[in-house]
């Protein structure tokens, strides 16, 4: 009985307290001293904005939001990545809104980059603090000069524009009956200007796999697999406007794994933009349209009875990105077949959504599919089990697929302007 009655004594606590806490998590605590800020950071750190910036206030839910700013990377062509900070009042008038491009260069480190995004950030933010209670404590200061008899410097770059890469890692992991080893090691340099793109990139890798087997008779036998794949591209781009692009790749390519021992090849290329190019950051669709014309030299004879040959192969891409302030949709497809014989085809498409459905929930999803019907390096000859379960040559296919789908949902308290960083 005694046991009873204190859990009607809790139950009843509680039911009096719930509306106290309702109470308490529906008030502002900061009504108009500053602005609400719904922080959209794409590809930065969010969490070291809103820990150095704490006069505003960041809120979860886009619809109490007063400011929305959206921010986007793109990276340069000398290594270093432009943020474009796109700074929307939702519900009032599109004067209001305005956009802060800077670039932070390759030579920042990730703590350079990110506080030189912090200053950039509350910059665009005093426009709409302006009738706030805050604005009165804020201060600005200019560590610049300026000098009237300044005269334009022309800059002198000995590598002009030019910018370059190399890189090497590896992995390795093992146990008692079995042994991986992997080596990759890449090339890049790259020219852009406003004029012309030249982009060359060499990529290499190495997998060994080893496995022991202990014998009845108490040996032990080794199997050692290995597959290896080198690719060289070579992209040549000019500008024809603000919709056209000319150029073309060239790709060099052998793989062990695809029984390609050395293909070469050049596809001229040319690309229309139905927007703009500067406007990639907000909204971009492309179709680009190639020939290419390559030699393949194979490591083991085809299916088709071919060791080497020449092939002319047409080439069409799309490409369609959209990045707003409800979420961001990407799609592609790519389309090719051999002009000697268009049954030898393949058609790949995907796709990408994050949208946000209402208050507090948003879904992400995203597929691949791909109709395969141009496998002709594929070897003669069944394959060993070996070889099948390992993947270490190309098996035949007419098709393969893949997809995810998500959800987040978020309620409680619409401010987020605490960082604790404890465990």
């Amino acid at each position: 009985m005694t046991h009873t009655l204190k859990l009607t004594h809790l139950f009843l606590l509680f039911l009096f307290l719930i509306p106290t806490i309702i109470l308490a998590q529906n008030v502002d605590p900061r009504p108009r001293q500053t602005i609400n800020v719904y922080l959209d950071c794409r590809g930065c750190s969010s969490s070291f904005i809103r820990s150095e910036i704490n006069y505003v206030n960041f809120v979860r839910d886009q619809e109490v939001a007063e400011v929305h700013l959206l921010v986007t990377l793109q990276q340069t062509g000398s290594g270093g990545w432009e943020h474009t900070l796109n700074f929307m009042a939702p519900g009032h008038s599109p004067d209001e809104d305005h956009t802060i491009v800077f670039i932070s260069p390759q030579s920042d480190t990730n703590d350079m980059m990110r506080r030189r995004l912090v200053e950039h950030v509350e910059l665009g933010l005093i426009h709409f603090l302006t009738d706030r209670g805050v604005f009165s404590d804020l201060k600005v200061n200019f560590t610049g000069t300026i000098s009237e008899d300044e005269e334009v410097v022309e800059i002198n770059d000995p590598w002009n524009s030019w910018t370059f890469e190399i890189g090497l890692s590896t992995s390795f992991s093992g146990e008692q009956s079995r042994d991986n080893f992997w080596l990759g090691g890449n090339l890049d340099a790259r020219r852009i200007t406003n004029d012309w793109k030249l982009d060359f990139s060499y990529r290499q890798n190495y997998d060994r796999r080893t496995f022991r087997n202990e014998e009845d008779n108490g040996s032990t036998s080794t199997d050692i697999f290995t597959t290896e794949n080198q690719n060289f591209t070579g992209l040549i781009a000019k500008s024809m406007g603000d919709h056209w692009t000319v150029g073309g790749y060239t790709r060099v390519r052998s793989s062990t794994q695809n029984n390609i021992d050395l293909s070469i090849g050049a596809t001229p290329s040319i690309e229309y933009s139905l927007f703009p190019y500067n406007e990639f950051n907000q909204r971009e669709v492309t179709l680009r349209y190639g020939l290419l014309g390559s030699h393949y030299n194979y490591s083991e004879t085809t299916i088709l009875n071919v060791d080497e040959e020449f092939l002319w192969r047409n080439e069409l891409n799309f490409r369609a990105d959209f990045t707003q302030p409800w979420g961001g949709v990407y799609g592609w497809a790519d389309a090719g077949a051999y002009m000697h014989d268009l049954s030898k085809n393949r058609v790949n498409m995907g796709f990408r959504v994050n949208m946000r459905i209402m208050k507090g929930l948003s879904v992400f999803f995203s597929g691949r599919y791909s109709l395969i019907n141009d496998q002709i390096s594929l070897a003669a000859g069944e394959l060993t089990e070996e070889e099948r379960l390992l993947n270490l040559k190309q098996q035949a296919t007419s098709y393969n697929y893949g997809g995810s789908i998500g959800f987040e949902f978020n309620f409680g308290s619409i401010y987020n302007n605490v960082v604790n960083s404890r465990f």
